[in-house]
C-alpha cells in the first residue's frame, strides 16, 4: 500500500509541476512585463501570496503519500499590516526556495513519470510471466516464477528508491534552515533595542523641554537677581550667589545627563558629527580619522556612538594614553567603527561589564566586537554593525 501511494504521488509531479510551472512563470512574466506600470507590483505581490499555498500543498502531499514531514517555517512580519507582510515575503529566503521548487517540478515530473510508467510497465509484465508460468512451478521452479517475482519486487523497490530520493529532495529545498524560535528571538532582541533607544530619545527630550529650560530660566533670574545685589553684601547676596552657582551646576550636571541618556547631536546631526562632540569632550586628545556623513538607522547610529562613548570614558579613566583615534566607516550593508589608543593595554573583556555589554548591544544588531589589548601596546576594540540585521532580513 505504502508503495502505491508513493508511486501515487510520483505520477502527479508532473501534472502538478505543469500547473505550477505555468501560473507562476505566466504571473512573473506578467509582473516583469508590467513593472513600469502600477499593475506590475500588485500582480509581483499576489505572486508571493500563491507560493505559500502551493508549497504548503506540496508538503501535505509529500507527508501523506510519501510519509516525510517538512514543516513550513517562515519569518513572521514585524508588524501588522499588508505591506509589512509583503516585505517580510521579499526579505524570507524560504520565499525563493519555494519558488525554486515549485518551478523545478515540471523537469523533475517528467523525469519521475517516464521512469515509474516504465516501472509500472515492467511490473505488469513480471506478473503476467509470473500468471504464464505458474505450471511450471512444481516441476522447475527457477525457471517458472520465481525469476519474475524477483523483477516484480526489484520494479517495486525502484518506486520506493524513487521516491525516497524525491523526498530527499523536496526536504533540502523545502524545509527552511531558519529555527522559528532562534528568529523570534532575534526579532524579540532587535525590538528590545530599538525600544531601549527610542525610550533613551524620549527622555533627552523631556529633560531637554522641560526640566533642563526650567533649570536655564532658574539659573537666569539667580544671576539677575546676583547682578542687582551684587555689592549690597550681606547673608541674602551671599545665598543668591551660593544658589546661582549651584544651579548652573546642577544644570550641567542635568546637561551631561541627557548627553548619556541620549545626546541631541545624535538625532539631530548624525554619528558624524556625535563623535566630534564625544572627541571634543574626552579628557585624553582624540583624533575622529574617519565618520560617516550620511545618516543611519538609528539603532546603528546609537550602538555606533556608545561603543565609541564607553571606549573613550574607559581610556579616560584606565589606559594612561596620550591620545586616541576612532575611525567609523559605512559599507553597502554594514558600518565598521575601531577606536584604539596608544595606552597601557590588558584591557580583559570579560572582567568588566562595560566591554560586556557593548558585545552584548552589537550581538543585538546581529554584530561582533573584538578587543585586542596586549599589555603596554594599547588597546584596539572593532565593532561591526549590520544595517540591515539578520532578523529583519
Amino acid at each position: 500500500m505504502a508503495t502505491l501511494k508513493r508511486a501515487l504521488y510520483l505520477l502527479l509531479t508532473f501534472p502538478l509541476g505543469a500547473v505550477w510551472f505555468a501560473v507562476l512563470i505566466t504571473a512573473l512574466a506578467g509582473a516583469v512585463g508590467l513593472a513600469v506600470t502600477l499593475l506590475g507590483f500588485p500582480i509581483l505581490a499576489g505572486t508571493l501570496y500563491l507560493i505559500r499555498p502551493m508549497a504548503q500543498l506540496e508538503r501535505g502531499l509529500i507527508r501523506r503519500l510519501l510519509g516525510v514531514d517538512i514543516p513550513g517555517r517562515y519569518r513572521a512580519p514585524d508588524r501588522e499590516g499588508r505591506w509589512p507582510a509583503i516585505q517580510a515575503r521579499l526579505a524570507d529566503a524560504q520565499t525563493y526556495k519555494d519558488l525554486a521548487y515549485l518551478l523545478v517540478q515540471l523537469p523533475v515530473g517528467i523525469v519521475w513519470t517516464v521512469l515509474v510508467l516504465g516501472d509500472i510497465a515492467l511490473l505488469l509484465v513480471a506478473l503476467v510471466l509470473a500468471l504464464l508460468l505458474s505450471p511450471l512451478w512444481r516441476r522447475r521452479p527457477v525457471a517458472g516464477v520465481r525469476a519474475p517475482l524477483l523483477a516484480a519486487w526489484a520494479t517495486l523497490r525502484a518506486i520506493d528508491l524513487k521516491a525516497r530520493a524525491h523526498a530527499a529532495w523536496a526536504r533540502m529545498a523545502l524545509e527552511s534552515s531558519v529555527d522559528p524560535e532562534l528568529a523570534e528571538a532575534r526579532s524579540t532582541q532587535l525590538r528590545i533595542v530599538e525600544a531601549a533607544d527610542a525610550e533613551r530619545r524620549r527622555l533627552e527630550r523631556d529633560l531637554h523641554d522641560g526640566a533642563q529650560q526650567r533649570l536655564v530660566a532658574l539659573s537666569l533670574k539667580l544671576g539677575m537677581a546676583r547682578a542687582r545685589l551684587d555689592g549690597a553684601g550681606g547673608d541674602v547676596a551671599a545665598l543668591v550667589a551660593e544658589a546661582h552657582d549651584e544651579s548652573k551646576l546642577a544644570l550641567a550636571e542635568l546637561r551631561d545627563l541627557a548627553r548619556g541618556i541620549h545626546p541631541a547631536v545624535l538625532t539631530e546631526r548624525g554619528l558624524g558629527a556625535a563623535l566630534q562632540d564625544l572627541a571634543g569632550r574626552s579628557t585624553v586628545p582624540v583624533t575622529v580619522e574617519a565618520a560617516p556623513g550620511e545618516r543611519l538607522p538609528a539603532a546603528v547610529e546609537a550602538t555606533a556612538y556608545f561603543v565609541v562613548a564607553e571606549c573613550l570614558a574607559n581610556i579616560a579613566k584606565y589606559a594612561d594614553a596620550n591620545g586616541a583615534w576612532v575611525t567609523a566607516r559605512g559599507e553597502p550593508h554594514a558600518l565598521f567603527v575601531e577606536v584604539r589608543d596608544d595606552g597601557a593595554g590588558g584591557a580583559d573583556p570579560a572582567a568588566g561589564s562595560g566591554l560586556r555589554g557593548l558585545t552584548d548591544r552589537v550581538g543585538a544588531l546581529d554584530g561582533r566586537l573584538w578587543v585586542d589589548s596586549p599589555p603596554g601596546a594599547g588597546t584596539t576594540v572593532r565593532a561591526v554593525v549590520p544595517l540591515t540585521p539578520r532578523s529583519r532580513s
